[in-house]
């Protein structure tokens, strides 16, 4: 799996390009976490904050 070095404006990131899917979540190195928006260009947007789930 060749991985690549992906910077991004929160950090970078490194993954294996042909592996991603839509979605998908990853962590840059300043700790936040990624959503794959698009594969082609491949583009990352922060991932939307989870509410509580308070057993409902």
């Amino acid at each position: 799996m060749p991985t690549t070095t992906v910077r991004t404006p929160h950090g970078t990131v490194d993954v294996d390009p042909t592996a991603l899917e839509l979605g998908e979540l990853v962590v840059s190195d300043d700790g936040v976490e990624l959503e794959v928006v698009s594969l082609e260009p491949l583009r990352f947007e922060p991932a939307p904050m989870e509410d509580e789930d308070w057993g409902e």
